[in-house]
């Protein structure tokens, strides 16, 4: 239950750093950007947050 927890808070942190990313971003790269990119970006960092979760620190 405990990595079930960290890793949706990984997936959370790594929602939550896309956003702030793309927030960042001009308007003009903001608005070219299409969703399922964002939506990509997402998951991929919270896959790769989950795999490190599950094989543990080196």
């Amino acid at each position: 239950m405990d990595r079930l927890l960290r890793t949706g808070g990984v997936c959370a942190l790594a929602f939550l750093l896309v956003l702030g990313v793309v927030a960042a971003l001009p308007r003009t790269v903001r608005d070219s950007v299409p969703a399922p990119v964002i939506g990509g970006a997402v998951l991929v960092l919270g896959a790769l947050g989950a795999r490190r979760l599950v094989r543990g620190p080196r």
